[in-house]
């Protein structure tokens, strides 16, 4: 039989055999949740952090299956505090990076917002193109994004969209600016106002009705011995703001004309309408030195059948160069004009 302390022997070498693997399931939770947080944005710190798990595993796993004489304590605890170190830097620095791009959103988002509003109400100005267009559906896409973006907390990538939104509202802005920027030169004031002036004087001089079109303010007014007697909300051509300089521009022509035609149904499709004489001599003379210095395409013609007429009302420009009122207005119009009536077009006029 074995001695008693044989036997005491055995179970002291049994219980020795392993040692005690320490408790880590709360470092392989933090970890995972550091990996969570941290791949979004930096997600070479999330593969660091993950191949740090993966030896602190290999580390738990060979102390736990080594013979006590052979094992090296503590290298589970020391490859988990490298896990634990590791995450908490790699999610300080994500959380503080993502605090700051929220502060810079909440400020920027304000301000990209009220410029895409603007745009919107620019977009609609006669005159704008199709690139103009686009833009204006990217930017409203960008904004919608950004703002989901930024309620999901990914507010680096809500930036992104609010900066390329940003642009596309630049454009339409830039567009408008340039489409306005003549109606503050000025020579155009100078010749609108003398255009003008010339018309109420004939008015005034004749005791007649004259008419005066401000493409800037979509407005007619009719004028009687000199005063202006009421007036008319416009819609002008789909490139009303341009000065017309060829037929298909959709542009409204500026300059001094006189009614030639008095149309009604059936003679005109739109209710009824003021014929005028455009294209008039200063018109020809225009058309004919932008083909010579090649900026009117050779084969374009200079266009006709320019009128003041009447299925207005739709609250934007869009006929191919005339000017449109509703036909309660035409109404009211056609009694005081006749063949002969003065009709000036100008870009604005202010007396």
């Amino acid at each position: 039989m074995r001695s008693a302390a044989a036997v005491a022997l055995v179970a002291l070498l049994g219980s020795c055999s392993r040692h005690p693997v320490p408790n880590v399931d709360g470092a392989r939770r933090a970890a995972r949740t550091a990996i969570k947080v941290v791949r979004p944005t930096a997600p070479a710190k999330a593969r660091l952090i993950e191949q740090l798990v993966a030896l602190a595993e290999v580390a738990t796993a060979g102390e736990a299956a080594a013979p006590w004489w052979q094992g090296s304590v503590g290298r589970t605890e020391a490859a988990w505090l490298r896990v634990a170190r590791t995450a908490r830097e790699a999610t300080k620095s994500v959380r503080t990076s993502q605090a700051q791009a929220r502060g810079v959103y909440t400020g920027v988002h304000p301000e990209v917002r009220n410029e895409v509003v603007r745009a919107q109400a620019e977009i609609g100005e006669a005159g704008m193109g199709r690139r103009e267009a686009a833009a204006m559906q990217r930017a409203i896409t960008g904004l919608r994004l950004a703002e989901k973006l930024a309620a999901a907390g990914r507010h680096p990538q809500a930036m992104e969209e609010l900066h390329e939104a940003r642009e596309d509202a630049a454009i339409v802005h830039h567009a408008w600016a340039s489409l306005h920027a003549r109606f503050g030169e000025s020579r155009n004031i100078s010749q609108w106002r003398q255009w003008a002036n010339m018309t109420i004087e004939e008015s005034l001089r004749t005791n007649d009705t004259a008419i005066l079109v401000d493409k800037l303010r979509r407005r007619v007014t009719l004028y009687r011995a000199g005063r202006a007697v009421v007036h008319f909300p416009a819609e002008l051509g789909a490139n009303g703001l341009r000065r017309k300089e060829h037929a298909g521009d959709r542009a409204t022509p500026e300059g001094m004309y006189r009614v030639v035609q008095v149309k009604q149904a059936p003679k005109t499709r739109f209710y009824k309408a003021l014929l005028i004489n455009y294209p008039n001599d200063e018109d020809r003379m225009r058309f004919a030195l932008g083909q010579r210095r090649g900026q009117i395409s050779a084969r374009a013609g200079i266009g006709s059948l320019i009128e003041i007429h009447g299925d207005g009302g739709e609250g934007r420009d869009w006929t191919d160069g005339c000017v449109a009122l509703t036909n309660d207005d035409m109404d009211r119009l056609f009694g005081h004009v006749r063949v002969g009536t003065p009709v000036t077009i100008v870009g604005t006029y202010a007396r």
